[in-house]
């Protein structure tokens, strides 16, 4: 059987206390202390210590308890216990700010494996018990109850130790109950039975969906095959016919550049032409035809009156011939024609001057038009030839091609339409690959299926031959109970020991049913209710109860008693005193107190006990 005591505590900073360290003996150890001394402190340390704060559960959780310990004058919330567990010692490091622990191996100084989540742990390690047990069976207090919860745990522990035939019976047929139920049937979706079934019927499915895609798969691949040779064509006519366009665009790029730079030239020298005009700059048309006009009414008007003058001198001349005499009339004639040769003259030589002027200023201004035209025409050009690629790189070389006969145009649609025959060769590929790639998968799967279908068709003959099974040990076990029905017998005459000895025979019996419920039998023969008796009674009968559960149940694992006797009187203590101290020869026991009163009998009675002071600590 396992013992299991507490060999030291170390309250590194935990409530009012601050680096203590108390050892115990391992088996009756008094701790006493007047109220506020740190006696309940110490015992909800070593509850911490195994269970942490969190009141059964296994992940943290708000808990008054772990608050009302939080030291006030420290930064650290920890503490620390070694543990005798069948002649191996074991550390216990908690801290209790974030429930963290560690269990250590001082033999060879080993850290044992664990689940952090678990806060309860080092409890259900050492003890081999949970939490809702050790406080209501292990650590008894003033007047505690024990919860349905921790009954309903503790008739498992019983069931286990076949305290009881019936009671085990009765459990046991629970137990095949509830592994019947847990196994199901053909109803129950979520139970292994028809979980089985119904996986067994989809592995069948997916065999024969294998097999039929194992017919298609050529097929595919076949087309696969197909596709993938096409769209390498394809993309090498692309690449081709894209290198001519690429060789295209710069072969025009290039002569657009070398006209580009051809007329920039031009420009060049008509600007430096332009440079030597200076002077009929800002002349226009308008100007010369309004010169010109000027020098024609010019010149018509001097012409007229010279004309008038002659012809009027010519006629006097005449006139003064034919009635004075003829010598006068040749005379006056050729005096006329003299002065009309020299008035011609005259105006003739005017005019010529004139003119000379005009017409080369004339000529001068239409070749600067001219210019001004040509520049204009060229800078056009320009404009135009910016617009285009210019490169003066080079050309790609593709051999001997025929550019400029060359239809830009067609080819580039050539292009978009191979790009887009492209596209769809490779969307079917992908499509094919990818429905390939999920055939290979479900056939690679085949093997792994037909092995599984083998597995759970074994699997579930396995189940129902275990449902036969239980069937059949259902009825067995009823049979015998039929035949052994009784009640907790040995719990029961140890319970009624301990209470006639405290009690001093004061009622007739006491007994547990199988609920664990007390049933009262007065020396009258009266059935007494919970109502009907003292509280005094009542934790008589409670000690004499989780006394005997712990000699029965929990085999030697320590026993915290914190003020379980108040209620007591000196007499009915010395007689629980007695009993908890033959108990100790088997368990270590520690038990706290705010009297005097269990010194007293100690030291009456001459016996030795392990005896702490909490005003010493």
């Amino acid at each position: 059987m396992t013992k299991l005591f507490i060999k030291e505590l170390d309250l590194i900073s935990f409530g009012k206390f601050e680096n203590k360290k108390l050892t115990f003996s391992e088996d009756f150890n008094l701790i006493f202390g007047k109220n506020e001394t740190g006696k309940s402190t110490l015992a909800s340390f070593v509850e911490g210590l195994l269970y942490g704060f969190d009141e059964g559960k296994k992940k943290r959780s708000f808990s008054y308890k772990k608050n009302a310990y939080r030291p006030i004058s420290s930064y650290k919330y920890a503490g620390s216990g070694i543990f005798s567990k069948d002649g191996k010692e074991f550390k216990v490091y908690r801290n209790f700010d974030d429930g963290s622990y560690k269990i250590i191996d001082l033999e060879n100084n080993s850290e044992i494996s664990s689940k952090p989540t678990n806060l309860n742990y080092p409890g259900e390690f050492l003890l081999g018990i949970d939490y809702d047990i050790y406080k209501n069976y292990l650590a008894s207090f003033q007047s505690q109850k024990a919860d349905s919860r921790a009954n309903n745990k503790l008739l498992e522990k019983l069931a286990n130790h076949d305290i009881d035939y019936n009671f085990s019976t009765n459990k046991a047929l629970g137990l095949l109950e509830n592994e019947y139920t847990r196994l199901g049937s053909s109803r129950a979706y979520t139970k292994p039975f028809l979980k089985i079934k119904n996986e067994i019927n989809e592995i069948k499915e997916r065999l024969y969906e294998i097999k039929l895609l194992k017919n298609t798969y050529r097929t595919d691949f076949r087309r696969l095959d197909r596709n993938r040779e096409e769209l390498s064509k394809v993309n090498e006519n692309y690449k081709k016919l894209k290198k001519v366009n690429d060789s295209f665009k710069n072969y025009r790029a290039t002569s657009n550049y070398r006209d580009y730079k051809k007329w920039s030239d031009e420009l060049y020298k008509i600007n430096e032409n332009m440079s030597e005009f200076d002077d009929v700059k800002g002349l226009d048309d308008d100007y010369l035809s309004e010169l010109e006009s000027q020098i024609d009414l010019y010149r018509k008007n001097d012409s007229s009156l010279a004309q008038y003058f002659i012809f009027a001198l010519f006629l006097a001349s005449l006139i003064l011939g034919i009635f004075a005499n003829k010598k006068f009339f040749i005379v006056s004639a050729l005096m006329v024609i003299v002065f009309f040769a020299l008035s011609m003259d005259r105006s003739s030589e005017f005019g010529l001057d004139e003119l000379n002027k005009y017409n080369k200023k004339k000529s001068r201004y239409l070749k600067y038009k001219n210019l001004i035209k040509e520049k204009e025409k060229i800078e056009e050009v320009l404009a135009i030839l910016k617009k285009q690629d210019i490169n003066d790189a080079g050309l790609i070389d593709v051999g001997d091609f025929d550019f400029e006969n060359y239809n830009f145009e067609k080819s580039e649609q050539d292009l978009e339409d191979l790009l887009d025959k492209i596209n769809k060769i490779s969307k079917e590929i992908q499509r094919d690959e990818k429905s390939l790639v999920n055939i290979d998968e479900k056939i690679k799967d085949e093997v792994d299926l037909v092995d599984r279908l083998k597995y759970l068709e074994k699997k579930l003959e396995e189940i129902t031959k275990k449902k036969k099974a239980i069937k059949l040990a259902q009825k067995t076990i009823k049979k015998l109970m039929d035949e052994n029905r009784g009640d907790f017998s040995k719990l029961n005459i140890r319970i009624n020991d301990i209470v006639k000895e405290i009690s001093k025979n004061s009622y007739e019996s006491i007994s547990f049913d199988k609920n664990l419920s007390p049933n009262i039998i007065t020396k009258e023969g009266y059935k007494l209710t919970l109502d009907q008796v003292s509280t005094g009674f009542m934790d008589q009968v409670s000690f004499a109860l989780k006394l005997s559960l712990n000699e029965e149940v929990f085999s030697n694992i320590f026993i915290v008693y914190d003020d379980a006797f108040i209620n007591y009187d000196m007499e009915r203590l010395r007689n629980a005193l007695f009993f908890l101290l033959d108990a100790s020869c088997q368990r270590q026991v520690l038990y706290f107190s705010c009297h005097t009163r269990e010194e007293e009998i100690f030291k009456s009675e001459g016996i030795e006990i392990n005896y702490i002071n909490m005003e010493d600590v």
